[in-house]
């Protein structure tokens, strides 16, 4: 019976075995590779890539405020999260790939030989885009469309190398392809349907809003029961296609299709801001706004929007702005502002209409706080991101000269009282202070008491302490507003700090963590005196201006800033009432003031501009009178004045470019005497350091180094603001530290570039063999810590890669870690980034600031150990490496 089941089977077994083999291309062997290379390696591959897609789609938090991406990719900071499931499906492809793929006699692949080979190469490149591996992804879909261009999977290959394309900011790469699908005609219906949202994307990058949202429309016509568009694709298309409707001043339409999204039942959130989005879009002056507010108003009042209480009261502001009811306007975004708790998207935006809102009542103190708390939760790739910070170190210079005059005026008025009065102000100041801190003790034991009685009651539980009436509302932790403001009150004070250890140090690179070492060691332990200075008079007078010299000191300080206050309004603020009131009052109070003749110019100019002729008058003659021989009054009698001027220093500037083109042609002779001309025939220019600075380098190289030093000295002293003493002080320093001649340095480079000249010498090869390497402490704990943390990381996100890790001692107090290695620079930069953000890398005893760390290519690595040259790296790497990643 047996032998008779052998005779039987054994055809059957034999076939297996030799259809097994990949060297024949008989039907066989297609028949068993294809069914293998499908539900084999092709289904689990599928598979993972499906969870990192979910992944991907989970963790997505979209930002409403900005258009929406039309795909849903990972960014840089989240991709490492898949990385496990993208290189498990890659592994998969890639052994179905070895083990399925019908080879010739020379061991080529027949790309006709398998279905499925193409669909495991596919899925291969998809997992490489979703890493963002992208120029990898763009080589394996080419390889796709280049060996099976008689399959139709070639297409899916154009679809995701489109993609790949538009991710490196390639979309003139993408055009072509595009174009090839659309002239296609036997293309797949998945294709075809999914074309229109290919062009979207294309034009929405290029910033062709218009075509976009045409191609978006005609995606969203796709909702056949069996073969169109998901309502969830199509609701993100509809909203989309509002927003790009809104940026065109098209707001009946986008109206529209925020409705149109709401119909289509996505997320809560979409939902929501679809609301939103339509209630901003009210037109205040044809229709009555009252039905909208009384909505958002109850918006405001349900906890299921307890997350979105700051947008509903940004929205409620905008409309009472629109409708020119500012004080009320200021009110809901102060409400937005104190509700944001998760959002410091909508918290920035808040903070920056508190901001604006000021500004243009001119409020600038109050605008320059609220300027400053939206650079501290502002994201960086906001457009105006810029110009809000360069307004906001405006305002935040304009501020300190107030509180300049402020504080001295202050400071004087004191000064000016009885010795009897100023010993009576300062205590009361130590009694204020007390008081204030008698306060705050109180404050700490009521809460101490409440947390030990809460804990007794509770056994332990989180609950509200007794005595609150039940209600958990009242205690502090339980009642929204009040942590809303807690929260508020910490950000303002110490800005957006990350949740860990130390957080209140910049340099957390200085952490005490053993106390009994600290406590032992008493130079760092304050000793108790008993000794307080804030409840001294001392404390409180040590700086008043009593004195003649120190009474000087402070109305210079004062003449200062109001000319400063005074200019700023002029130059940067445009504020011609101010600049009028600041100059005047600076003259009123410090008559003949070093600035008396600016401020009379400046008054003169603006009056003169608003056609206010007596007052015009009035400042002409004061500068005519008492400053007849000054430019200002020659520019007043003579209106070509600044015209002759401007042609004089042309003729300044066409000189000293001769003797620079001399002295950088190495024409020293001819140099020397040049700017010797220069110096006698322009006197005191602007250019006169400079000539003299080509004169001291022309001695150098006529008759040595020996007077380099003193001249440049001279130079610095008497021209200590003049841009040549920068690279002064650079000669004078090299040669006082080797006492060589400077023929090794292109000082004419240098003084063109008005920058150092380089001298490292590292070699830029970024095709080259690299790896990381990181300067770490020679404790006993952080390097080992280190590695370890490498080896999980690496475990954990670059599985089906074998990295060697190894360490050496670098000098006498660091030791040197290698990670190696990379097949090029652009490879290891993606790691090096990855490895950089990972925060379980960087925790215990492995500081982030305690490790430097970079890419480096192999030919440089032996010059850097030898030279042990870190921060000449560090520029090198900034200047050459930075550049390829993936963040640029």
């Amino acid at each position: 019976m047996l032998l008779r089941r052998i005779i039987f089977f054994s055809p059957v077994l034999l076939t297996v075995l030799f259809s097994c083999s990949t060297k024949k291309n008989a039907l066989p062997n297609r028949v068993y590779h294809n069914i293998t290379a499908r539900y084999n390696g092709y289904y689990y591959s599928n598979e993972s890539i499906d969870d990192g897609e979910f992944k991907i789609d989970k963790s997505n938090k979209d930002n409403f405020e900005k258009i929406l991406p039309v795909y849903v990719y990972p960014t840089q900071d989240k991709v490492k999260s898949t990385f496990p499931e993208f290189d498990k499906a890659i592994k998969k492809s890639s052994m179905c790939i070895q083990k399925h793929a019908i080879k010739d006699k020379k061991g080529n692949e027949i790309p006709t030989a398998g279905k499925w080979i193409d669909n495991n190469w596919i899925n291969i490149g998809k997992s490489q885009f979703y890493k963002r591996e992208f120029f990898s992804a763009i080589e394996t879909f080419e390889y796709v469309i280049r060996n099976y261009n008689k399959s139709e999977d070639k297409f899916t290959a154009m679809v995701w190398l489109i993609k790949a394309y538009n991710e490196i900011g390639s979309v003139s790469n993408a055009e072509p392809i595009l174009s090839l699908l659309k002239n296609e005609r036997k293309l797949p219906r998945k294709i075809k349907n999914e074309l229109p949202v290919l062009w979207a994307d294309y034009y929405v990058r290029r910033g062709q809003y218009t075509e976009a949202t045409a191609k978006l429309m005609e995606a969203t016509r796709n909702s056949k029961f069996l073969f169109g568009l998901p309502k969830k694709r199509r609701a993100r298309y509809s909203f989309i296609i509002a927003q790009l409707l809104e940026i065109n001043k098209d707001n009946k339409r986008a109206i529209g299709y925020y409705k149109k999204t709401i119909s289509l039942k996505p997320n809560y959130e979409m939902v929501f801001y679809s609301k939103i989005k339509i209630a901003r879009l009210i037109d205040v002056k044809r229709t009555s706004s009252e039905k909208t507010k009384k909505g958002l108003l109850k918006m405001s009042r349900e906890f299921k929007n307890s997350d979105y209480y700051d947008v509903i009261f940004y929205t409620l502001g905008e409309i009472e702005e629109k409708e020119r009811h500012i004080d009320q306007a200021l009110i809901y975004y102060k409400k937005s502002v104190l509700t944001s708790v998760n959002n410091p998207n909508q918290k920035a935006l808040s903070y920056l209409k508190l901001g604006e809102i000021n500004f243009d009542l001119t409020n600038y103190q109050p605008a320059e706080a609220y300027y400053d708390s939206t650079i501290a939760t502002l994201p960086k790739d906001h457009p105006d991101y810029n110009s809000i910070l360069a307004r906001k170190k405006t305002l935040e210079t304009l501020v300190g000269h107030i509180k300049t005059i402020s504080r001295e005026d202050s400071l004087q008025r004191i000064a000016k009282m009885s010795e009897k009065d100023r010993d009576a102000f300062a205590d009361k100041l130590i009694a204020n202070y007390i008081k204030e801190q008698d306060r705050i003790k109180k404050e700490k034991e009521a809460a101490a008491l409440a947390a030990q009685t809460n804990t007794m009651n509770t056994g332990g539980m989180n609950a509200p302490p007794p005595g609150f009436g039940g209600n958990s509302a009242n205690w502090y932790f339980y009642n929204p507003s009040t942590v809303a403001f807690g929260v508020s009150d910490f950000q303002r004070r110490w800005g957006n700090r990350k949740f860990e250890d130390n957080w209140r140090r910049s340099n957390k690179a200085v952490v005490l963590t053993d106390e009994e070492e600290v406590k032992k060691d008493s130079s760092l332990v304050k000793r108790d005196t008993g000794y307080v200075p804030e409840k001294t008079r001392e404390f409180y007078l040590k700086n008043l201006p009593i004195s003649d010299s120190a009474l000087k000191k402070s109305n210079a300080r004062m003449i200062k800033a109001y000319y400063m206050m005074g200019s700023i309004y002029k130059e940067d603020l445009n504020d011609t009432k101010k600049t009028i009131a600041s100059f005047e009052e600076l003259n009123t109070r410090f008559p003949n003031n070093k600035y008396t003749l600016n401020t009379y110019y400046i008054l003169y100019r603006i009056y003169l501009d608003a056609k206010n002729t007596p007052k015009a008058d009035y400042y002409k003659e004061k500068i005519l009178n008492e400053f007849p021989d000054s430019e200002f009054a020659a520019l007043i009698k003579n209106p070509s004045y600044a015209q002759e001027l401007s042609a004089q220093k042309s003729e300044v500037e066409a000189f000293y470019t001769e003797v620079y083109e001399a002295y950088a042609g190495s024409e020293y002779s001819k140099s020397f005497s040049k700017s010797n001309e220069g110096i006698k025939q322009f006197g005191k220019s602007d250019y006169l350091p400079k000539f003299e600075f080509i004169r001291a380098m022309s001695v150098a190289k006529l008759r040595g180094t020996d007077s380099l030093e003193q001249n440049l000295k001279l130079i610095v002293a008497k021209y200590p603001s003049s841009e040549v003493v920068g690279m002064s002080n650079d000669i004078i320093a090299a040669i006082q530290k080797q006492k060589k001649p400077m023929g090794g340095v292109d000082t004419a480079k240098t003084f063109q570039n008005n920058q150092p000249a380089r001298t490292d010498t590292f070699n830029l090869n970024l095709e080259t063999t690299h790896m990381i390497l990181a300067v770490v402490p020679d404790d006993g704990k952080i390097p080992e810590a280190f590695k370890t943390n490498i080896g999980f990381f690496n475990t954990i996100y670059y599985n089906g890669k074998t990295f060697e890790v190894t360490s050496t001692l670098f000098g006498d107090k660091k030791q040197l870690v290698l990670v190696k290695s990379f097949t090029d620079a652009k490879t290891a930069m993606s790691y090096y980034e990855n490895l950089s953000a990972d925060t379980d890398v960087f925790k215990g005893d492995v500081k982030r600031e305690l490790v430097e760390m970079y890419p480096i290519s192999a030919d440089n690595l032996p010059y850097f150990y030898k030279s042990k040259n870190l921060k000449g790296y560090k520029v090198f790497f900034e200047a050459n490496y930075k550049k390829l990643g993936a963040k640029n």
